[in-house]
């Protein structure tokens, strides 16, 4: 139906630093300004001292979410702060804070489409729901799932090779028909967005997150990066490169010492393969920031949240992007053309979920929005045990039942 949202660059241009509109914050990472001359001059300076570096943070984020965070001298010459200030933000404040870096991988250059999976399983079977999704991640592509409140569910993300897109339909058909699945609604994704954390919208003194309460304009396209579906059926990979990006997405801060204890393949050659190949094909285009808190979870604090959208059109979708603009955290989108279904998964403190309805109906017009609340999640890496240099990726229906035992 050629419905598409605005092309997003795939890469981005680190932008002018500015404050971001949010409830009780005037400058980045909640470092508000300080003019009162009443204040102690020791205290002014500390205040002075920690808008300083929560500016820093900011620059530094948009550095790393651009090369990555392996290169530490490159990413101090692109911002200008001392390597070792970045090493300790990086590999220890940052951490400490709840913030991680993780790899994007552009699917779409592996010959990769994704897909949007929405299911239910029989009864006798819903007792055995982490076993038959584990069996799914090792021989049928699924590289994500969760567990869907209050509706009895599940949806999935599933990575599969264009070659097999078919029989890939056909063997959720015949899940059903052995009566493991109930009900399921299968969809490719045409276009990809995963958007980055926004640390602007993170306090560092007191850890707590701000919120806009309306739409603000420019300032979120270079959180986000698009990816699309392959155009061609020959990807641009070996099974090292495969091993390379898998233990990337495990952590991309681990040495290729470790990585090759990990893989038994010697480090030099992964080396070679991540800079000749990984990095020079941009199989990894960027890096995205992700926040979580156990605890704020366990404890409800934080929800997650997947919104499903029909019959979307290019307003919807733009109504969607302004939204999303106003919440600082990660957040997956997929646009199904052909179905004209758009999803989005995201997480959001569970006291701002009333105010992130309204602004999504204020920009989008939308009533008709089936909503979920996430709450188990597993995710897997890229499914490299599928993949042969000799035969490119392998797909094999009867091994799928055979590790769900129902052969």
């Amino acid at each position: 139906m050629g419905v598409s949202r605005s092309p997003l660059k795939p890469g981005y241009e680190t932008p002018r630093v500015e404050p971001r509109s949010l409830a009780r914050h005037r400058c980045p990472c909640g470092a508000e300004k300080v003019t009162d001359k009443s204040i102690p001059e020791q205290s002014f300076l500390a205040m002075r001292v920690l808008q300083r570096s929560a500016v820093d943070i900011v620059r530094l984020v948009k550095a790393v979410e651009e090369v990555g965070p392996r290169n530490l001298s490159l990413i101090s010459r692109l911002t200008g702060i001392p390597t070792e200030t970045v090493r300790y933000n990086v590999r220890v404040r940052l951490p400490r804070l709840g913030f991680k870096f993780r790899p994007v991988v552009d699917e779409g250059k592996l010959g990769l489409v994704k897909y949007f999976i929405r299911f239910t399983l029989h009864d006798d079977f819903k007792d055995f729901h982490r076993a038959i999704l584990d069996a799914l991640a090792r021989t049928a592509y699924l590289t994500y799932y969760a567990t869907l409140m209050p509706h009895d569910g599940y949806m999935a993300l599933a990575s599969v090779p264009v070659e097999f897109e078919k029989e890939y339909g056909e063997l959720f058909e015949e899940l059903i028909d052995a009566g493991i699945i109930a009900s399921c609604e299968l969809y490719p994704l045409d276009e990809v967005w995963k958007t980055s954390t926004d640390i602007r919208g993170f306090d560092i003194i007191s850890r707590k997150w701000g919120f806009s309460y309306s739409a603000v304009d420019g300032g979120s396209e270079y959180r986000s990066i698009r990816l699309s579906r392959p155009d061609c059926e020959e990807p641009e990979v070996d099974k090292i490169d495969l091993l390379v990006i898998k233990e990337l997405q495990k952590d991309p801060l681990q040495p290729f010492t470790k990585m090759a204890r990990n893989v038994h393949v010697h480090s030099s050659v992964l080396n070679y393969h991540y800079k000749e190949h990984v990095v020079a094909r941009k199989l990894i285009p960027r890096y995205i920031l992700t926040w979580s808190n156990k605890t704020s979870f366990s404890e409800g604090d934080h929800i997650g949240l997947m919104l499903m959208c029909r019959e979307v059109d290019e307003e919807t979708l733009a109504g969607m992007n302004r939204a999303l603009r106003s919440i600082p955290f990660f957040s997956f989108e997929g646009l199904s053309e052909e179905s004209a279904l758009y999803i989005v998964i995201s997480t959001i403190p569970s006291s701002w979920l009333l105010r992130v309805l309204k602004l999504v109906r204020e920009e989008t017009g939308l009533a008709d929005i089936n909503m979920f609340f996430i709450d188990e999640v597993m995710r897997y890496t890229i499914p490299y045990e599928l993949y042969s240099d000799e035969m490119g990726w392998l797909f094999n229906r009867e091994k799928v039942f055979e590790a769900l035992g129902a052969d």
